[in-house]
């Protein structure tokens, strides 16, 4: 498979979701920073320019975009293992949601999955980066408990389940047994619905779903938690075992441009869904989503 071979400039990337989305600590660590005061003091009256924070003036620059990949690891199989690629983009106001599929093939010959089942975070970093040309700034990698704590503070979301979900597990209260049609998910459906191992359009089919749920959840929380307590999620991520190379001083360098881009938008994620095709070895990206990727991220 040809790659896209230019080297793209990219600058350092802070973030947290996932959910990260995919997941989870991702979307702290990206729109987390939002945490404004009143535009009017205790006694009503309009701030004196003087007392005008100084983020009010604040414009972000291209320096201020930033590249993680979020890994979600339910239980130790592909079809339960969640990878989703973020681009922040503060002067367009968004997040970029690429969701990459676990059964991908690497420049090393294996899978994505493989990829992190031997190498962690890390490994999957630099595949990613060999992958797509460009720096991967960041990663954060949640397990089950994790996941579960990120998505309790998200809250639950509305999502339209394309058809009945019926899968029979080792353990009968892990069976899937979701309707089709819209449904308002909590923790352990959308885990159901994340790691459903029998979509009629296999991995490239559910990684489709994942970058739609991460996309709600991102959204959902960047009006609710992320603007009212982003130290919590940060706190509670890093305290339930997150792997992650991802710090608060980091979150703090990006807090302006969070802030700007969650006073333009509060649902900036938009979502990107990759294309391919399969060979013996797995999915190959193909070279029209390579060379669109620099455009979606804003690095031409």
């Amino acid at each position: 498979m040809a790659k896209k071979g230019a080297k793209i400039a990219a600058t350092y990337f802070i973030t947290i979701i996932a959910a990260l989305a995919v997941v989870g600590g991702t979307s702290y660590f990206m729109l987390g920073g939002y945490l404004r005061g009143d535009a009017t003091d205790d006694t009503g009256a309009e701030p004196t320019a003087s007392e005008t924070s100084s983020s009010d003036k604040y414009a972000p620059s291209d320096l201020d975009s930033r590249t993680v990949i979020g890994i979600y690891e339910a239980s130790d199989k592909p079809s339960s293992t969640c990878f989703v690629l973020f681009r922040f983009l503060p002067t367009q106001d968004k997040l970029v949601v690429v969701p990459m599929q676990s059964d991908i093939v690497t420049n090393g010959g294996g899978t994505l999955y493989d990829t992190y089942k031997s190498g962690g975070g890390q490994a999957v970093k630099r595949s990613i980066e060999g992958l797509t040309g460009f720096p991967v700034d960041k990663y954060i990698a949640l397990d089950d408990t994790s996941f579960g704590i990120f998505s309790n503070l998200c809250g639950n979301i509305s999502f339209n389940i394309p058809y009945n979900l019926i899968n029979e597990s080792e353990d009968p209260q892990e069976n899937t047994v979701l309707k089709a049609g819209e449904q308002m998910l909590d923790n352990k459906t959308l885990r159901k619905v994340l790691t459903f191992p029998k979509y009629t359009g296999g991995e490239e089919y559910r990684a489709t779903i994942v970058g739609e749920i991460i996309c709600s959840m991102i959204n959902n929380g960047s009006k609710g938690i992320f603007k009212s307590d982003p130290e919590n999620v940060f706190t509670e991520l890093a305290n339930s075992g997150a792997e992650m190379d991802i710090s608060i001083y980091d979150v703090h360098d990006s807090e302006e441009a969070i802030k700007y881009v969650l006073d333009r938008n509060s649902t900036p994620s938009q979502l990107v869904i990759p294309s391919g095709v399969y060979t013996e070895a797995g999915y190959v990206l193909d070279d029209s989503f390579l060379d669109a990727l620099p455009r979606w991220f804003g690095m031409e």
